[in-house]
């Protein structure tokens, strides 16, 4: 049995973050949500994930830092803005 790709969802929006991880999971992924770029980076920090979905204008980091930070620990790792 495979894995499911596992996905970093950053959105500030509640509503649309919470429609996004249920659209995700519907469609057997693995989503793991947080709300800002600070909390973002601290869930890459902890888990792995195979890819990342990020808003570009939220509060404590925008999503181009975000995924500056993420690239400085993993070169690979592929973002949706």
């Amino acid at each position: 049995m495979s894995q499911k790709t596992k996905i970093l969802l950053v959105e500030d929006d509640p509503n649309f973050g919470s429609i996004m991880k249920s659209y995700l999971e519907l469609n057997d992924f693995e989503v793991v949500l947080r709300t800002d770029g600070k909390q973002g980076l601290e869930a890459f920090r902890a888990e792995r994930f195979d890819i990342c979905i990020l808003d570009v204008m939220m509060p404590e980091m925008d999503g181009f830092t975000l995924a500056r930070e993420i690239r400085k620990a993993d070169l690979e790792i592929p973002f949706i803005f």
